[in-house]
């Protein structure tokens, strides 16, 4: 419309103008593309660190497969004739009008037809692909142009020509584009993308530009006669044709080869697969030997419409595999067809119980509250299977009728003596899914069988109770029931987000409890989340802190953060630089080294070597909420990895980038604390910015004798005795009583070296001391005679 309107008024030389101020615009697009888009190609950049597998040459992918080659043989025509149609109709169209009015009748032709061609592609593709299927919509086009070939043939005039352009562009762009993504449904991914970059960027230009070539020739030539090229557009239109009929029968092959190893993905599609030729595939399929490829068979179907294979699904009802007749009948259950309901019953007497579950379940889908007296006998069934899904079948579909019923032995299950019984009792009340059925789901909760438990925090999980909250968060304490639990807390979503919040902040929670609720909030996604973790960065639980950090930088990626919460972070990240500036500082003032022989000195150097380690992992973590595209895990991961062929190379490379992607306040301080240099050049670095109260060695031993790891604080006790730093005493005696058990037990050792005045009141006091670790350092230092 643009153009029409600007060619009419001002003229065609006009349009210049607006294509250079276009292309500036895009210019300046792509400008703050690469500036916004940085973090991403900063990423890509220390991608090659990694090995990858060997990669498929296109054209050698396309040349091997018959059904590829087929189809870049067909996109190569398209764009031949294709080509062939364009220039007709602009030399026919200067024919008829000078070059304003050329300009302008280009505008509104391509303003017309492009709205079409969005309303088709909007509104008629997906149908025409139901009605006639991947072959008849491909065949649109051609037929089409060809068409409008005889036309230009015998009448070589605008309206003509408008009408074979019009439909080449309305076509090509919806119908045609579209069907030929599903061609590429049948080919492995890996392959596909190979073949797909070579048909667009290889065989597609090679067409046009023949094309044009052979135009050349034809102008050479003193060709004029329009019709002449009309009757070789028809016959390429003829070839087209024959093409993409033969191209249905290895469209079927190849479908049918990958569908038995389950390698199609119908989701890359876009829309649902009508082919005609679908339902002979699918019918080969489950009448096949193989039962693996029965059974994609059998799930793949869900796919498909306009599908008749209910016969052939019924013979497998009798086949050997259990697991066949099972997904057969979860097959008719999907479907619901009464008039299937005497054939599934007669699997209720199978011998496998799956088998009859599964009949159960499926005949209650069928026969709905008229399926109780058919199934009321199976609510005391040996098999837990079966007597579950009877219970299941009755409560959801028998209505009022079947769910009194059903009640009474449900309740039954819930207290057998048998484990088994109560742990189906649990899928029971998880497949049930009616939320006010949460008391025997809580008594299940602490069964005394695992599994049973294990169960239970999956029906939770689905029936989203809120009376499952506290009990859910109390079982992630459990190692073995802990990812279930945290599972089941996370499909509650938001609403949970109330109570850990609460247990977040109050400190005296058991550990455990604090750091799945942690895990729970960083997997829920929303921005409430990210404020709850925001609200908790000052943390003093290390531990906690660097599970909240990772927390943060998973929810960022869907969650941006505003400029205002970033400054928490950033003081957040300043906090833990500052952190590790002082560790570093505290090395170099205690002349710490990690190659010493002295038992005292070495141990307290790996302490603080590994608490840097673990600061510089909640660095990274923190960068990668500042920083959520620019793939901070990698970077750190090159950083860290000794291991590779060209290590050193790598890690100059993240550092290098790190230097380029971060501002210039976090890289001066966060880049000599990752150097591996000397580190009295590190800490000179450092010093001009990072303010620091300098410290005498007797400060630093009583600093590291306090810190918050406790491992610090027991390899810094060992040192302060071996080393005989009596200042460090005060710091002893408060250890004594240290609430972890190896502090303690290392304060009573470190206090008979340095203060032994003072052990034998001490270890009287931790004579009963709940560890028997502590209890018996007690005890050797009372032998002792202190």
């Amino acid at each position: 419309l643009a153009i029409g309107s600007l060619a009419s008024r001002w003229g065609a030389s006009t349009l210049l103008i607006f294509c250079a101020v276009l292309l500036t615009g895009a210019s300046g697009g792509s400008l703050l593309a690469g500036y916004f888009g940085r973090q991403r190609l900063f990423a890509k950049a220390i991608s090659g660190k990694f090995k990858i597998s060997k990669p498929i040459r296109g054209a050698q992918s396309v040349m091997s497969s018959g059904h590829l080659r087929t189809v870049a043989a067909l996109a190569a025509l398209t764009f031949l004739v294709t080509t062939l149609v364009d220039y007709q109709f602009k030399i026919i169209a200067s024919h008829s009008y000078a070059q304003n009015q050329l300009a302008a009748y280009f505008g509104y032709f391509n303003m017309v037809v492009g709205l079409l061609a969005l309303a088709l592609q909007l509104f008629g593709t997906s149908k025409v692909l139901h009605r006639v299927g991947v072959i008849g919509a491909l065949l649109l086009l051609p037929l089409s142009l060809g068409g409008g070939s005889v036309m230009l043939a015998f009448a070589p005039l605008l309206w003509a020509a408008s009408m074979t352009k019009g439909a080449d562009t309305l076509f090509r762009y919806s119908v045609n584009d579209a069907t030929t993504q599903i061609l590429y449904l049948p080919v492995p991914a890996q392959t596909r993308v190979a073949a797909k970059a070579f048909i667009d960027g290889v065989i597609k230009p090679a067409a046009i530009g023949l094309c044009g070539l052979g135009l050349v020739l034809f102008r050479i030539s003193g060709g004029r006669d329009l019709s002449f090229l009309s009757w070789v557009g028809l016959l390429l239109c003829l070839g087209w044709v024959g093409l993409v009929i033969s191209l249905r029968k290895q469209y079927v092959q190849t479908l049918q080869e990958n569908l038995r190893n389950k390698k199609i993905d119908f989701e890359s599609a876009g829309s649902r697969v009508t082919v005609g030729a679908s339902q002979n595939i699918f019918a080969r399929a489950l009448e096949s030997s193989n039962p693996q490829e029965i059974l994609n068979a059998l799930e793949l179907v869900a796919h498909l419409e306009n599908i008749e294979v209910d016969q052939r699904i019924e013979v497998l009802l009798d086949s050997h595999d259990p697991r066949v007749r099972v997904a057969a009948l979860e097959y008719f259950g999907r479907c619901k067809s009464l008039h299937l309901a005497n054939v599934i019953y007669q699997k209720f007497e199978d011998p496998e119980p799956s088998v009859r579950a599964a009949a159960i379940d499926a005949f209650c889908a069928v026969g709905q509250d008229k399926a109780i007296r058919s199934v009321r006998r199976y609510l005391d069934d040996a098999d837990p299977a079966v007597r579950g899904a009877a219970i299941v079948g009755m409560i959801r579909y028998g209505g009022l009728d079947g769910i009194l019923t059903a009640a009474e032995a449900l309740k039954t299950v819930v207290v057998h003596p048998d484990a088994k019984m109560r742990e189906h009792a649990a899928k029971v009340l998880g497949a049930i899914g009616v939320k006010n059925f949460y008391q025997p789901v809580l008594q299940l909760l602490n069964d005394p069988d695992i599994e049973t438990q294990r169960q239970a925090i999956l029906a939770a999980g689905k029936l989203k109770s809120p009376e499952f909250i506290l009990p859910l968060l109390y079982k992630t304490q459990f190692r073995h029931l802990r990812t279930d639990a945290v599972d089941a807390l996370v499909s509650f979503g938001p609403s949970v987000l109330k109570t850990l919040s609460k247990v977040l902040q109050t400190g005296s929670e058991e550990p455990q409890i604090r750091l799945a609720s942690a895990r729970v909030v960083g997997r829920l996604g929303t921005s409430e989340a990210v404020q709850v973790v925001l609200s908790q960065l000052e943390e003093p639980d290390d531990v906690l802190r660097e599970r909240l950090y990772r927390a943060l930088a998973h929810l960022v990626k869907s969650n941006p953060l505003p400029a205002a919460d970033r400054k928490t972070v950033t003081d957040a990240l300043e906090r833990e630089m500052g952190g590790a500036f002082e560790y570093l500082l505290s090395a170099e003032i205690l002349k710490l080294d990690d190659s010493t022989r002295d038992p005292s000195n070495l141990l307290l150097s790996t302490a603080i070597t590994e608490k840097m380690i673990r600061i510089e992992r909640k660095m990274f973590s923190l960068l990668s909420v500042l920083y959520p595209f620019a793939d901070m895990d990698r970077i750190y991961g090159v950083l860290r990895d000794s291991t590779a062929v060209e290590a050193a190379r790598y890690r100059a490379n993240a550092a290098e980038l790190l230097e380029n992607l971060l501002d210039a306040g976090i890289k001066n301080k966060l880049l000599p604390l990752l150097d591996e240099g000397p580190r009295t050049g590190r800490l000179r670095s450092l010093r001009e910015v990072i303010s620091v109260e300098e410290k005498t060695p007797d400060q630093v031993v009583l600093s590291l004798c306090r810190d918050q790891s406790p491992w610090v604080r027991a390899c810094a006790l060992h040192y302060a005795a071996l080393q005989g730093h009596r200042l460090a005493a005060p710091a002893l005696l408060e250890a004594c009583e240290d609430s972890d058990p190896l502090v303690r037990e290392t304060a009573l050792i470190c206090c008979a070296h340095l203060i032994p005045e003072q052990m034998g009141d001490l270890a009287k006091n931790h004579i009963e001391d709940e560890v028997s670790l502590v209890r018996r350092s007690a005890e050797w230092i009372i032998r002792q005679g202190h």
